[in-house]
């Protein structure tokens, strides 16, 4: 079941495990209110110097406790994170949030785990931090919520399911819907991620990571008008990032809007210059339909050192030669081609009238 683990392993493990504070926060120490503002603006190291701070200024707090368990996880402290959870449980059994902490840590100490399976162990322990936490609060959501992506974990995938199902039907979540969706979507269940993903979105449509995704699955199951219109309209209300900028470059690309492809992936290329090879692959075509041949070689020129065993860049990059007068460089491109792919007639058929 290794396929679930490869879907769910960029899924926002950090949003699903981030369970929300816990619901009384009174007023504490100013080093701690600090710290849960840098904390959620994803400044760690200095929230836990903060945390350590207001520990020793209110040890026995469990507020406290919990923030700095959290922030320690974040910056790949897990044991000393571990411990504190469990002598967070320990000393307060009602407290929920510890309970949700432990049971993170266990999952951090799997995610860190060179050998998987015996860090399954770490899973099950999680599992019954969970179930401990269930008895303390049957209808606190998260609780099912980190369930779910336990299970994905273990690859039980109908277990998940029952799990992400039961976190929604207590609280609705955008990060619940998209954990939901990235799971079927490994089991190749598409039209119903895609229902997912798009109530996810409703929940949450300033979310951009989360319309990238939804816009990635539209894309797979053909519908690149609205992939283009998801992030279209996310970009109105927040701009995007490179990732958007290169799923709408796609989506532009297979609807054959070139030149609004051009430009959103010359924003993506801009804002992350070596993320996405194939975005001057799409380039290299782009300009070659626009009649840009120097523009065209410049980028796949880029593609080619970025990702030099793709032979469909090669044979792109010999055409755009070719056309640019330079023989030699296209006879190289292409020969090259057919050495990543035996029997490239394209290829060879350029060859042939050089």
């Amino acid at each position: 079941m290794r396929w679930i683990l490869l879907a769910l392993g960029l899924l926002a493990v950090s949003s699903l495990a981030q369970t929300p504070p816990p619901s009384n926060q009174v007023e504490k120490q100013d080093a701690f209110r600090l710290g849960v503002q840098l904390y959620s603006l994803g400044r760690y190291e200095a929230a836990l110097e903060l945390f350590e701070r207001a520990l020793k200024e209110k040890p026995q707090d469990p507020d406290v406790l919990y923030w700095l368990a959290r922030a320690q996880l974040k910056v790949g402290l897990l044991n000393p994170a571990l411990e504190n959870a469990k002598g967070l449980v320990a000393r307060n059994p009602r407290y929920i949030g510890g309970y949700m902490v432990l049971s993170e840590a266990y999952v951090a100490l799997f995610r860190a785990s060179e050998d998987r399976e015996k860090g399954k162990g770490y899973l099950d322990q999680a599992l019954t931090v969970l179930r401990d936490a269930e008895r303390v609060n049957p209808r606190y959501a998260p609780i099912y919520a980190q369930r779910g992506l336990v299970y994905a974990f273990l690859g039980q995938a109908d277990k998940a399911e029952e799990a992400f199902k039961r976190a929604l039907s207590l609280q609705d979540s955008a990060e619940v819907r998209a954990a939901l969706a990235e799971l079927y979507l490994a089991a190749g269940r598409l039209d119903e991620a895609l229902e997912q993903y798009g109530k996810a979105v409703q929940l949450s449509p300033q979310d951009g990571n989360l319309r990238v995704r939804y816009a990635s699955a539209l894309l797979l199951k053909g519908r690149a008008e609205e992939a283009a219109r998801v992030l279209e309209e996310g970009h109105r209300l927040k701009p995007l990032d490179a990732e958007g900028w290169y799923t709408l470059g796609q989506a532009y690309f297979v609807l054959g809007r070139h030149k609004e492809a051009g430009v959103a992936l010359e924003n993506a290329v801009a804002l992350a210059p070596l993320r996405f090879p194939a975005a001057y692959f799409y380039l290299g075509q782009i300009y070659m339909a626009l009649g840009d041949w120097q523009k065209a070689k410049s980028r796949l020129t880029v593609a080619v050192r970025l990702e030099p065993r793709k032979a469909d860049y090669r044979y792109q990059l010999c055409l755009a030669n070719e056309r640019l007068g330079d023989k030699e460089g296209a006879r190289y491109q292409c020969q090259e081609a057919l050495k990543l792919r035996p029997g490239y007639k394209e290829a060879e058929e350029v060859l042939k009238r050089l």
